[in-house]
């Protein structure tokens, strides 16, 4: 990108989502941050003071002050700040993030609340792009990432959605503790075991997904007719889901056929933006969650911070097919792929449709999935 980078702010300060924020802003070619907004306890501390909570060295990032609310919003109008990452709990985010909006921002969210609005794009890049144009590209507003859990089930599922109508669909999920925050993580390394439950969420995967396959017609979504059952477990794990995937389609498949769809090279929409690897679906025959964290990265740093690909790719098992039946399971690092750097690849690519950044120098350009 030449000229100067776009100033952006995080909401949200010590958190592991915050952190992945400010590791992968920290080298960033179209991004550079420019303010941190932080709860009671961190406004007028410096950002560097606060403990860094990631396995990787922190990276070198701005001497700033964490601010308030109020000041984030005078920063953004003062010095006019386009685009905000936000990592705030939900019911923070429901009064916060539309204020940020109002104040001339671009607000991309990891936060739950909004995702299932009418007038709020819920989108992974991959899988429904045009989704985006449910915000006209001139309006400011909030567009949302998925689930993190959601991630590693979407990415998997649309390639063969695009070739087969699917009647059911059957979920398991084995969902690290970093998904459940920095308390609960802090919790499990001193020894404590996580409770098995998590309340609400196999609803949240199946809103959500059902969500992401919908069609969009004169404004209008058109959900897919399929069923979904979703259970969802807590492991004793740091980072990275795990998903056990059961498919029916409405007729036979071949195994090779289904791993055709899964390598291909990511959408054309996603040429050259930063975070986006290739390829984003990385097939084998078992999941090793420790080593499949880093998947996309192509060289032996793996470090989020200079290697944006790092944690972007998601793994599938080799399919295990029965005629109409298909079951895999899938992986991704849900800290990274599942929150912080797809909320930044789904901004890189809502940018570029804004013409806020460059166009794919392949010269495809902003063209809707």
């Amino acid at each position: 990108m030449s000229g100067p980078k776009l100033g952006c702010i995080i909401l949200g300060s010590g958190g592991i989502v915050s952190q992945r924020f400010q590791q992968r802003l920290s080298n960033h070619p179209f991004f550079e941050l420019a303010g941190v907004v932080g709860s009671s306890n961190s406004i007028g501390k410096k950002l560097l003071d606060l403990p860094w909570n990631l396995d990787e060295q922190r990276p070198s990032l701005p001497d700033i002050t964490i601010i308030g609310m109020k000041e984030g919003r005078e920063l953004v109008m003062k010095n006019d700040i386009q685009i905000v990452f936000s990592a705030l709990p939900s019911e923070i985010a429901a009064k916060a993030e539309p204020l940020f909006v109002k104040s001339g921002c671009m607000v991309y969210s990891n936060a739950s609340y909004h995702r299932m609005l009418n007038e709020v794009p819920l989108v992974i890049p991959e899988v429904n792009s045009n989704h985006l144009d449910i915000l006209d590209s001139s309006k400011l507003g909030i567009v949302c990432s998925t689930n993190c859990t959601v991630m590693p089930i979407a990415l998997s599922i649309k390639p063969i959605y695009e070739l087969w109508d699917i009647k059911n669909i059957s979920i398991h999920t084995e969902q690290s503790v970093s998904g459940g925050g920095l308390e609960l993580l802090i919790s499990t390394r001193s020894g404590n075991s996580p409770s098995p439950k998590i309340p609400g969420e196999a609803d949240k995967i199946e809103e959500e997904l059902i969500r992401l396959l919908s069609y969009i017609e004169q404004d209008e979504e058109i959900k897919p007719k399929f069923n979904v059952n979703v259970s969802c477990k807590r492991v004793n794990r740091d980072y990275g889901h795990i998903v056990h995937i059961e498919i029916e389609t409405d007729s036979n498949v071949k195994k090779e056929e289904i791993i055709e769809q899964w390598m291909k090279a990511p959408p054309s929409i996603c040429n050259d933006l930063p975070s986006s690897p290739t390829p984003h679906i990385i097939v084998k025959k078992s999941i090793d969650p420790d080593k499949d964290r880093w998947a996309g990265s192509t060289n032996k740093n793996l470090d989020p911070a200079e290697n944006l690909h790092s944690g972007m790719a998601i793994v599938t098992t080799i399919p295990e097919i029965s005629g109409n039946i298909v079951k895999w399971s899938a992986f991704s690092e849900n800290t990274i792929r599942g929150a912080a750097g797809g909320c930044i690849l789904l901004a890189e690519l809502d940018s570029m449709r804004r013409g806020i950044i460059p166009l794919s120098s392949s010269g495809e350009g902003y063209n809707p999935l």
